[in-house]
């Protein structure tokens, strides 16, 4: 009875690890093949695929294992059909990385230039069609400026936004969504947006099912809300009518487009949701935190000194909070954003080494490590919860000095 038993056992762990090459001894003892069958399990690595994906202008890639040793290239063989556009968001949902950008030119040339690709393992990737809208056919596709994926609705999906299809107030984002991230469709039915280039969009996050997309070269104090289950489809003065924010957290807008000229909001780890900005009056930057009622509180924090304009952000596993931005300069808060220590760098910035600006950054809870990207192929990244410049280590890749406009981890 014991050996059917054993057997049985025996049977359950190879039907585990079909995947997995195992030699059988057929001279071997039940025991002592059940014995190799356990070993050769546990000494299978549990993950070895990259975790770390940062995309740039002229269709550049960088990915990472660890977050410290880092590859890079660049071009149509990366990304196919990628001939001079630029990558400006980048993903991880439905065990797919999805990168969006251009195809040609930058975020200015546009019609038919949306670049969309995917990959499972951000090595080979796939371009994906781009949908037309129904609304305005002759404008085809249009570039895409950032990408997020989360609940909407109470349905997970992918939400990528554009510019926009016509200069005007009431006209359209190019804004598209997809469950799998390999169909697309445009929603017709977003609501219009107001003046500001044509080239303006919104820069896109997902909190308690609705998107937030925060505008960017024209509304500067107005975000669009979405959330079809709930019946939310409008451009709404932002904050609301009664807080006392008012409309004072926003950048001023800059020559060219694919700035970081408006608030953004972020959903930290704790599932708190906040805003960061420049205030207009005094260009002191600031943050507010979400009651949890859906308001805003009445004040702002700051703290975050000469930390103009914050483009990235995340969270950790010990409930700090953190922000990237201008001239290399960062901030960290441990109590849930009513205060902030800043930090006047992070690494040599400007200068010699060529770089000016923070964009993006990332956490990976597999790893417990924080990534940060910007100008120049600058890579910041520490394994710990960092309080000092000293905690971080800054990386380049060799040869690659394109600005990195975004990052993400497979486990964030």
């Amino acid at each position: 009875m014991k050996r059917i038993v054993l057997l049985l056992s025996i049977f359950q762990i190879l039907y585990c690890n079909q995947a997995k090459e195992v030699s059988i001894d057929a001279s071997k003892s039940l025991v002592g093949l059940g014995l190799d069958l356990t070993l050769s399990n546990q000494l299978q690595p549990t993950d070895n695929g990259v975790e770390f994906v940062a995309v740039g202008v002229a269709c550049s890639l960088w990915t990472s294992k660890d977050g410290i040793a880092w590859t890079a290239s660049s071009g149509s063989s990366v990304f196919p059909d990628c001939s001079g556009g630029s990558l400006y968001s980048v993903t991880y949902g439905n065990g797919l990385f999805v990168a969006i950008g251009t195809v040609t030119g930058d975020f200015t040339s546009r019609t038919n230039n949306c670049g969309l690709w995917t990959s499972s393992d951000a090595l080979t990737w796939t371009r994906i069609s781009c949908p037309n809208s129904t609304t305005y056919p002759s404008q085809g596709n249009l570039p895409l400026r950032t990408i997020s994926y989360g609940s909407v609705g109470g349905v997970n999906k992918f939400i990528a936004t554009g510019s926009k299809f016509a200069y005007g107030s009431g006209e359209k984002l190019y804004m598209i969504q997809s469950l799998d991230g390999v169909t697309w469709t445009v929603i017709e039915t977003i609501a219009g947006v107001d003046y500001g280039t044509v080239d303006a969009s919104c820069i896109t996050a997902i909190y308690n099912n609705t998107v937030y997309c925060s505008m960017e070269v024209g509304s500067y104090t107005a975000i669009l809300r979405y959330n079809p289950a709930a019946t939310i489809n409008a451009l709404e003065s932002f904050p609301p009518s009664g807080s006392s924010i008012g409309s004072i957290v926003w950048n001023p807008p800059t020559a060219s487009p694919y700035e970081m000229t408006t608030f953004q909001f972020f959903r930290s780890r704790s599932n708190d949701f906040y805003l960061v900005g420049t205030r207009s009056a005094d260009s002191v930057s600031v943050s507010s935190k979400m009651n949890s009622n859906g308001t805003w509180p009445a004040s702002v924090a700051t703290g975050f000194g000469a930390n103009n304009r914050p483009n990235g952000f995340a969270s950790d596993s010990s409930g700090n909070i953190y922000t990237f931005g201008y001239n290399c300069r960062w901030a960290y808060s441990s109590n849930q954003g009513a205060s902030w220590t800043a930090f006047s760098t992070l690494d040599t910035c400007g200068g010699s080494s060529g770089y000016n600006d923070w964009m993006s950054a990332t956490y990976s809870t597999r790893l417990n490590r924080i990534v940060t990207v910007g100008d120049s192929g600058s890579i910041g990244t520490t394994g710990i919860s960092p309080t000092l410049s000293s905690d971080w280590t800054y990386l380049q890749v060799a040869g690659f000095n394109l600005e990195m406009t975004s990052v993400t981890s497979k486990s964030n």
